[in-house]
């Protein structure tokens, strides 16, 4: 073959290198410059071959029947990085000027809509490798305002990003890239109707629980148009359900009326049958048509960090340095020699912004499973958001049982695997549900202070907000116990900041700064940065936030007297909601976060106020 012939030396029969024939090939064929050629080269077929001696390969890309080169690749066995490329034919001059392909992209209706509402635009065109033309347009003050791509080869305009999609992934309408098959309405619909129909009182339809959970359910409808890549429908669209919700968790929590739920036998043994048919289903799909986002690949880091002996705050991979295992679709690489290890990893450099309590749940994972290095099928993800989906799943079932019986624990249960948000969110590995999973959890042990203190810390060292929840911890009895369970595990947690000098510093720069000032397009109070004609709320979301703070911190005394479990569980469900309300980001997964203590509100039976708390059976 031709391509022992280039190479460099004999692989040894006992080498073992870290890449495989097939990678080698993936790596290769990621460069932009190998689509054109084999679009010019019907039944071009690579070649590979690996020398142990300097530890590479090298990768020969070959017509049919002919027995010259097209393309030469010499690529490290150990980062992965390609060290050379040799591309032999020349592709020969574009079909398209810089000038006709701007001239395409302005065809789109769309588009011109949107460059429409700036003065001053202007157009400027760029050929790639890939011979495809990037056409940027660009306001007087250099910010690009909307982008497309046109195809040279085929002479068509390919795809068209406008406002807020220019940067974020998020606003391009992408259900492929978030939710999958969780976003099919074969699969929402279902699921809803489930949902809705296991947890209705259908003797009395027409009662507050009954809107409680078509209000649950009601984020669909912005999810629909966020799905379409319309962020300026999705996202108001959010806020009517959490302020209703938000209002009715303060109801519950401020009042004390009795309740009862009654289940009968067969509809405990249906909800059963059907929490174990849709815990296999989520499962099923999570392992067959799932993706893992970047909060899933930065749980898997950072806890690969902590297991190597450093903190995951500013030691996450960056994008620095040899660009190694290839390239996306997109054509960014795939990976980058990091300067610190040696090793071809996949940048994340803002990987670092949650709480510690994130890294430290995916350790056993990662520990089992591994890590590679790159951003791919993460196993470690994967089983992690199955485990956080299950966690809160039985913690919801033991805090049912624990403040009622078996039977209402099933109905809690089911009402987390039914409802389509939380398959939502383990359909894209988030870990979302950790944070559902340990509230879920802190309502099951609130007789049991010391380790309600600590569930409460390991929350809200995870995603942050919960600690708006501090306040609420600290009005319930025998407090010293509650605050000595609290300040262990958050001590514990932090611990793993003394391995830097200035490990306090980094934490607070890359979790709480960056999250306080983030300007996003999934919020009303910042949508206004990324279209000309939207209000500017700026001055509205201070004030609502000043407003939230003091609420959270009235909670430490208000409102009077014992709450028995119900309030407690409505007045944290309030305070989380409250803080997402007033917050420059939210996302779909963040129901998981105050969904168990919503539906413990809301399903679990109260007594009658009495002198004598309320304790469980």
């Amino acid at each position: 073959m031709l391509a022992l012939l280039l190479a460099p030396g004999v692989a040894r029969a006992d080498a073992k290198p870290h890449l495989t024939a097939a990678r080698v090939i993936a790596i290769a064929a990621s460069d932009p410059a190998v689509g054109p050629l084999f679009a010019a080269n019907k039944g071009a077929h690579w070649e590979v071959v690996f020398d142990a001696a300097s530890g590479t390969w090298t990768a020969v890309l070959e017509p049919r029947g002919k027995h010259n080169v097209l393309a030469s690749f010499k690529i490290d066995d150990s980062t992965s990085a390609i060290l050379t490329t040799t591309i032999t034919p020349k592709l020969g001059p574009p079909r398209l000027t810089s000038a006709e392909a701007i001239t395409l992209a302005r065809r789109s209706g769309a588009l011109r809509s949107w460059i429409a509402q700036y003065p001053g635009v202007e157009a400027t065109a760029t050929l790639g490798d890939d011979r495809v033309w990037t056409v940027s347009f660009d306001d007087r003050d250099g910010a690009q305002v909307a982008a497309a791509r046109v195809n040279d080869t085929a002479m068509t305009l390919t795809n068209v990003r406008t406002g807020p999609q220019v940067d974020w992934q998020l606003a391009r309408g992408e259900p492929a890239s978030y939710g999958r098959l969780a976003n099919r309405w074969w699969v929402f619909l279902p699921l809803c109707a489930l949902f809705l129909g296991g947890l209705v009182d259908w003797r009395r339809p027409f009662t507050m629980r009954t809107l409680d959970l078509l209000a649950l359910l009601s984020f669909g409808i912005s999810l629909h148009w966020f799905n379409q890549g319309d962020v300026f429908i999705s996202t108001p669209l959010i806020y009517p359900p959490l302020v209703y919700l938000l209002v009715r968790m303060i109801r519950l929590g401020s009042s004390h009326r009795p309740r009862g739920i009654d289940i009968g036998a067969t509809h405990a043994l249906v909800l059963v049958a059907l929490c174990f048919a849709l815990v296999g289903f989520r499962l099923g799909l999570n392992n067959r048509d799932s993706n893992i986002l970047d909060v899933g690949y930065a749980g898997v880091v950072g806890a690969d960090l902590l297991l190597n002996g450093s903190q995951p705050y500013g030691n996450m991979p960056t994008s620095q340095g040899t660009a190694c295992a290839g390239r996306y679709a997109n054509g960014d690489p795939i990976g980058y020699v990091q300067s610190t290890s040696g090793r071809c990893e996949s940048p994340i450099s803002s990987g670092d912004t949650y709480g510690p309590a994130v890294y430290v749940a995916y350790m056993p994972f990662v520990a089992t499973l591994g890590w590679s290095g790159l951003w791919d099928d993460l196993p470690a993800a994967h089983v992690a958001a199955c485990a956080f989906d299950l966690l809160a799943m039985a913690g919801l079932f033991v805090a049912g049982w624990r403040f009622g019986n078996p039977r209402l624990g099933t109905l809690l249960a089911f009402a987390w695997v039914a409802n389509p948000f939380t398959l939502y969110a383990l359909n894209m590995n988030t870990n979302d549900a950790l944070v559902g999973a340990l509230l879920a959890w802190f309502i099951a042990a609130l007789s049991v202070p010391w380790l309600r203190g600590g569930l409460m810390a390991a929350a809200g060292l995870a995603k942050l907000g919960p600690l708006a929840l501090v306040p609420l911890l600290m009005s319930l009895r025998r407090r010293v116990a509650t605050l000595a369970g609290f300040l262990l595990t958050s001590l514990l947690l932090l611990s793993m900041l003394a391995r830097q000098s200035d490990g306090l510093h980094v934490f607070w720069e890359r979790t709480f700064h960056y999250q306080l000032n983030r300007v996003t397009p999934l919020s009303i109070w910042t949508l206004g940065a990324f279209h000309p004609g939207w209000p500017t709320l700026h001055w509205l979301q201070q004030a609502l936030q000043v407003a939230v703070v003091l609420g959270c911190l009235l909670l430490a005394v208000l409102p009077r007297g014992r709450k028995d479990a119900v309030a407690v569980a409505a007045l944290a469900a309030a305070a989380l909601i409250a803080t997402q309300v007033v917050s420059s980001y939210w996302f779909y997964p963040y129901i998981c976060w105050w969904l168990p203590l919503a539906l413990f509100a809301m399903l679990v039976p109260r007594r009658a106020p009495s002198p004598q708390p309320l304790s469980p059976r």
